[in-house]
């Protein structure tokens, strides 16, 4: 447990003072007398859409959500949550800001209870880039825009090992980390398939991030939190600033400038106490530990800047760009040393390769000791003199001298992200708006590896790596027509979209790649993630094209109704027609049901159909063994089965009932039901020898080498049946001298795996697609306002949930399913506000300390895992801040 220092304590101390007393403050309001209800307590942005619903308004200062104006799903204006057809949530940019995160990750999964996140402290880059999944479905298949324009992907591609982030497996989705919080006028989240809208991806539904757009201002804030054990420190520093283009434009800037310190909640890994038993804590990696669970460091720079200016009477260009560049370091497995036979522990074999049934390192064979001479080598490189060997030399890896205690590889990623998007739009005042636009983006990871070695290149390996980068660049353009008629509630809108995604893998470095002489004997590239080979490398391109009509009525007084049909074509997947028809019909002023049904669509991605990649993971035993991605129509995915990717194919439904009993009182009330077809995922194989002879057979180079590894790779390989129900209950209430909003989400959702092909997915993999998210989740927000006094409290339940324990297991569930009971977080915060310019907030998430069920996977708990993995809410228990807001 890392240390309490002087500052620690005294910031936790002060944090815990100050809501103490705003606690008290609140209590006291809230004993007076209650006023009367508020009956304008539903309050409008009055913002107008432009022909592809991105909003024209200044920051909104609303708090409410379900009367804010929303833009996403229509093509009609002025239209609130409760008026839509379509279920949707709006969250005001103080509710994002608010949130001690600068990740919009952990922002949106803590207030939406149908979004889902995990923490991996051991997954390769989905340690730094974590996706979000919407009603449990692939994080890949929610689409993601920015004032209605799409947004890129991430250029990872997820590829855990099952039982970890199951439903993360194979997707290559938007990272959220890239968002700014300050830059944030609203968030709207689309809770319906909108592919007919949008195009490939939205199956699940769509997050529309709404950026500032007002033209004058600036605030600035500094943040500091720690977790209440005394590390993962955040500082966190803001500034956004408008500032008039010409009369009657403006720009909008946004920065941030945010690091965090790694977090520790694992125990001594079983060799690494045993280890530090015989050399001492001091040489065993974290001071005997072995190896990190928790989560990484990082540095984060995120620039937004957006804009608009008129050209003429209702002609406005309009654009904006984003930068961020994150640094992002976390660790890898442990790696036992060598240590002398009588110590009873078995060194990594990058280190030795035993005799058989002994811990003496084994004889080289004198046809090894001869290649590497004839190749100009010299065998002291490679191997360990010993004069009782036939050779004069045994298969002990001379580089071991360097880790007395072990090694636990340090691995990194350098993440760049980019988008530029500008356009023209006008008819905002007519009866006729139209809007072209075009945009560029990239996203990179580049990878760093430290502390680690490639074991075939004996003495004379590096320890640093650059085992590659992945890049994901995309580009579009889309013409956006509506029509609407005086007099007649009709509007129609129709459309044209292109849109191109680029990926590219570029090779590793020499040292993380090169096979040495002893490859057969200790293994090849940097040992954890090995390098990119140059037969990996390449750039692959997909262009899509597309079309939309879209019509949207009253049919009466009471009734409305809408009819969408879009027809893309992507290359090497063909063409797909997809169509909506929704309807709502208001039985008084306070009641209304509505009901989509539509159909939908998601194309794989460049990244999906060309990933190769190589690591490790752990075997039932905690032993390390290599992991392998392959390509479809790579020879090793083609000797265990693969077949070309198809596209995924969609139907949802979605029947709900909207009721405001008075006026500051509104419910939504939405069931919903999506069944997928050909769904994408990680096909997981362990290579026989009869794969290698036909590797081997082909001119595979070292197949060999990958005799007993696991192998992966993408197939359209089941379907998904997904229902359940949202809830929501919002309202606002004059107390005291005070205003209070109470705010109630509930989300309840279920998934059944159906129609798995044979020889795909194993039945733990399909258990946990079912189960380890939980089923029910919910969020009760508290936010008071009395003068200059605001205080927040918000109550997070995540129902149970179970897991198997994927690779380590029997493929038998239930026999090898883990349980996890429910459980529930508060979070508070109080702010004063000293005057128009300045004010404070302090606060703590998780108040209570609370953490998941002890971890139960037995490999897992051999390898110092303390707390469960698959945990919804991570593991780092309670968080306090401190946060100072200036604005003029």
């Amino acid at each position: 447990m890392p240390k309490q220092t002087g500052v620690n304590v005294v910031l936790l101390r002060a944090v815990r003072t100050a809501l103490a007393a705003a606690a008290l403050v609140a209590w006291s309001a809230q004993a007076q007398e209650p006023g009367a209800v508020d009956g304008g307590g539903q309050s409008t942005s009055g913002q107008t859409t432009n022909a592809q619903g991105k909003s024209n308004a200044a920051n909104s200062k609303t708090t409410t959500n379900l009367q804010e104006v929303v833009v996403t799903g229509t093509h009609r204006a002025g239209l609130s949550p409760t008026a839509s057809i379509s279920p949707i949530d709006a969250f005001s940019g103080k509710q994002i800001a608010e949130q001690p995160s600068a990740d919009l990750t952990d922002t949106l999964t803590s207030i939406v209870p149908s979004l889902t996140t995990q923490r991996f402290p051991i997954a390769d880059g989905t340690a730094f880039v974590r996706p979000v999944s919407l009603r449990n479905l692939s994080p890949d298949q929610t689409l993601v825009l920015v004032d209605g324009v799409r947004f890129h992907r991430s250029a990872l591609v997820n590829l855990q090992i099952d039982p970890l982030g199951t439903f993360n497996q194979g997707a290559q989705a938007v990272d959220f980390s890239v968002f700014p919080s300050n830059a944030i006028e609203r968030v709207e989240v689309l809770r319906d398939g909108a592919s007919v809208l949008y195009g490939s991806d939205a199956i699940a539904g769509v997050v529309n991030v709404i950026l500032k757009k007002a033209p004058k201002g600036v605030t600035v804030s500094a943040e500091l939190g720690k977790y209440d054990k005394g590390d993962g420190e955040l500082r966190r520093y803001d500034a956004d600033a408008g500032f008039r283009l010409g009369t009657d434009g403006f720009v909008h800037v946004s920065a941030e400038r945010e690091t965090t310190d790694p977090t520790s909640r694992g125990v001594p890994q079983h060799a690494a106490a045993a280890v530090a038993g015989v050399v001492g804590a001091n040489l065993v990696p974290y001071n005997g530990l072995g190896q990190r669970w928790g989560d990484p460091q990082t540095k984060t720079n995120k620039l937004f800047v957006n804009a608009g200016l008129p050209l003429a009477d209702d002609v406005q260009l309009y654009g904006y760009g984003n930068f961020m560049d994150k640094k992002v370091l976390s660790s890898f497995f442990y790696r036992t040393p060598v240590l002398p036979p009588q110590d009873g522990i078995s060194g990594r074999s990058t280190l030795v390769s035993y005799a058989n049934g002994t811990l003496t390192p084994a004889n080289a064979p004198q046809s090894l000791v001869d290649s590497i001479t004839a190749g100009g080598g010299n065998p002291a490189n490679y191997l360990t003199a010993n004069a009782a060997s036939p050779s004069g030399w045994e298969l002990l890896n001379p580089i071991y001298k360097l880790f007395p205690g072990g090694y636990s590889p340090m691995f990194g990623a350098d993440i760049a992200d980019h988008q530029l998007v500008g356009g023209v739009r006008g008819g905002g005042q007519s009866n006729f708006q139209w809007d072209a636009h075009y945009r560029t983006g990239s996203n990179e990871v580049d990878y760093r590896l430290q502390g680690s070695i490639n074991p075939s290149l004996g003495s004379l390996s590096p320890t640093s790596f650059h085992p590659g980068k992945l890049t994901q660049r995309e580009q579009g353009a889309g013409a956006d027509f509506v029509r609407s008629f005086d007099n007649s509630p009709l509007t129609l809108a129709f459309g044209a979209q292109w849109r191109q995604e680029t990926y590219i893998i570029h090779q590793g470095d020499a040292g993380s790649i090169q096979v040495g002489p002893t490859a057969s004997v200790f293994g090849v590239g940097s040992d954890a993630f090995q390098g990119f080979p140059s037969n990996a490398a390449g750039r692959f391109t997909q262009n899509s094209d597309s079309a939309y009509f879209d019509a949207e009525t009253n049919l009466t007084d009471k009734w409305s109704g809408a009819a969408a049909v879009r027809y893309e074509h992507a290359n090497g997947y063909g063409s797909k027609v997809v169509y909506k028809v929704s309807s709502r019909y208001a039985f008084t002023d306070t009641f209304a049901l509505r009901g989509t049904f539509n159909t939908g669509f998601r194309t794989p991605t460049p990244g999906q159909a060309n990933t190769l990649n190589v690591t490790t993971t752990a075997n039932a035993q905690g032993g390390l063994i290599p992991s392998g991605t392959y390509p479809v129509n790579n020879p090793v995915a083609r000797a265990l089965g693969s077949t070309p990717l198809q596209t995924e194919t969609s139907k949802s439904l979605s029947v709900g009932a909207v009721w405001t009993p008075i006026d500051n009182i509104t419910t939504t009330l939405d069931y919903y039901r999506i069944r997928i077809d050909n769904r994408i995922g990680l096909v997981s194989k362990t290579i026989t020898q009869a794969t290698v002879d036909q590797l081997a057979a082909g001119g595979y180079p070292n197949a060999p080498l990958l005799l007993g590894s696991d192998a992966s790779y993408f197939g359209n390989a089941f379907g998904s049946h997904v229902s359940g129900i949202d809830f929501v209950v919002d309202t606002r209430h004059h107390l005291g001298d005070g205003t209070l909003n109470v705010d109630f989400r509930y989300n309840r959702n279920k998934q059944d795996v159906v129609k798995v092909k044979p020889n795909t997915l194993n039945n733990d993999f399909v258990y946990d697609l079912e189960h380890q998210v939980p089923k029910t989740r919910s969020v009760l927000s508290f936010d008071y306002g009395w003068h200059q006094f605001d205080a927040i409290a918000r109550v997070n339940h995540y129902g149970g949930w179970s897991t198997t324990v994927g690779l380590f297991g029997s493929n038998n569930p239930p026999d090898d399913v883990n349980h996890y009971s429910g459980k529930t977080l508060l979070d508070l915060e109080a702010r004063y506000k000293f005057n128009d310019t300045f004010s404070v907030a302090v606060g703590g998430n998780n108040v209570f300390d609370t953490y998941p069920g002890k971890e139960q996977n037995a490999t897992l708990q051999y390898l110092g895992v303390k707390y469960a993995l698959t945990s919804p809410f991570g593991f780092n228990g309670a968080f306090w801040y401190a946060r100072v807001t200036a604005s003029f």
